[in-house]
């Protein structure tokens, strides 16, 4: 009875907190009208900085020429096999372009969104309400303004688990191989299919990386892959307000850097952030050895935690996880972050201005939402009741 009542508390506590959550984003919204929607709608291909830079290397890679030395103002971090992947849009006009790649990935979330619910038996009310306030969230709908390829990753993570799910080892090793193909930076996700000793879907998922891999390479050319791996050698933990990982936010609070205020200059915070992102990571594959059922998109969390780059609309790929914290009863968790990620980037308007060692860590908010994400999902990491012997095996 005393356990009930203090769950009872703590829900009342949390849902209440997600409340004020949601009236703050309301108001961001509000005070600051017409951004995000705008962005999504206008014709100026500047604002889809991300999908600008994909359609330039799809247009290089048709006629033959750099496909990572576009002119573009944001650099193309992802690998020749995403180039190869929307090559065909290279061939239409950027605008045109654009609006079709919105569409797919409207689709593309929609139905893994859906996939997901059906296979939960996720009830009607709560697949609707997770599936709008997911839809409408901030790190999507910025996706979407942007042009990111998270929405296509997600579907890949959703098509592992729910492959491992239904002791499809084989596929779900491809998938999670592809998943790590097009983001290398997502490669501790193997862990959840290594420390539950599915050793097939190990072998497939390297497999399928290193051939997906090599056909990016082999059609768009090895000299496109030298420079992609130049340019991610030259990658480092930006200090700017929307990168939530933990290194990102050494940076911003303990260096010198063009975004913040910094609290002190420890420039050696930084390799302690990625040792605490690793520590992260390492402490979830333990929880993840007998909890296949949350598990995988805790690891998914810890990715990012410890990644040098992990802006904040990578909570898309959490997405899935949330709906099955709600399928599974933790309703108000759920609920507190499904409303977090309904803050605005508007947020930064109220700080970046400021210069105060208080703005900047208002500034460093996604931080927190990302750790509160992966505590929430490492804590929900168990063993579900009632899974079949043959899907425990390898």
């Amino acid at each position: 009875m005393r356990g009930d009542r203090r769950a009872d508390v703590r829900d009342a506590v949390l849902i209440t907190a997600a409340v004020w959550v949601l009236a703050l984003a309301l108001w961001l919204d509000v005070r600051f009208m017409g951004g995000i929607l705008g962005r999504i709608s206008t014709d100026t291909m500047a604002i889809h900085g991300d999908f600008d830079t994909f359609w330039r290397s799809a247009r290089e890679f048709w006629e033959g020429r750099d496909v990572y030395a576009t002119g573009a103002e944001l650099e193309n971090l992802n690998p020749p096999l995403w180039v190869l992947l929307i090559s065909l849009l290279g061939l239409l006009e950027p605008l045109v372009a654009y609006r079709f790649f919105v569409m797919i990935t409207l689709f593309v979330t929609v139905g893994y969104l859906a996939w997901v619910a059906g296979e939960l038996r996720l009830r009607p009310a709560w697949a609707v309400v997770g599936g709008v306030m997911l839809l409408l969230s901030s790190p999507m709908l910025a996706t979407l303004a942007l042009g990111q390829i998270y929405p296509f990753l997600a579907l890949g993570l959703v098509a592992a688990w729910i492959s491992d799910r239904r002791a499809r080892h084989t596929v779900s090793g491809v998938a999670l191989g592809l998943v790590v193909a097009l983001k290398p930076s997502l490669v501790p996700v193997l862990l959840w299919p290594l420390v539950r000793r599915r050793w097939r879907t190990v072998v497939t998922a390297a497999a399928a990386g290193v051939v997906a891999t090599v056909i990016g390479a082999v059609v768009v050319g090895f000299g496109a892959t030298l420079d992609w791996l130049e340019l991610l050698s030259g990658s480092s933990a930006s200090a700017y307000w929307d990168n939530a990982a933990l290194p990102a936010a050494a940076a911003r609070l303990f260096t010198d850097n063009p975004y913040a205020r910094h609290v002190a200059v420890l420039p050696w915070t930084v390799p302690v952030a990625y040792a605490l992102g690793i520590a992260a990571v390492a402490v979830t594959a333990w929880r993840v050895r007998g909890g296949a059922e949350v598990g995988l998109w805790a690891l998914v969390a810890a990715s990012l935690l410890v990644s040098p780059i992990a802006w904040h609309n990578y909570l898309v790929l959490l997405g899935p996880g949330i709906l099955l914290l709600l399928a599974r009863g933790w309703v108000a968790p759920a609920f507190l972050l499904l409303s977090l990620q309904a803050i605005p980037g508007q947020w930064v308007l109220l700080w970046n201005e400021q210069g105060t060692v208080a703005a900047t860590l208002a500034l460093t908010l996604y931080l927190y939402i990302l750790i509160l994400h992966w505590l929430v999902l490492l804590f929900a990491v168990k063993e579900p009741a009632g899974v079949p012997e043959r899907a425990k095996g390898g």
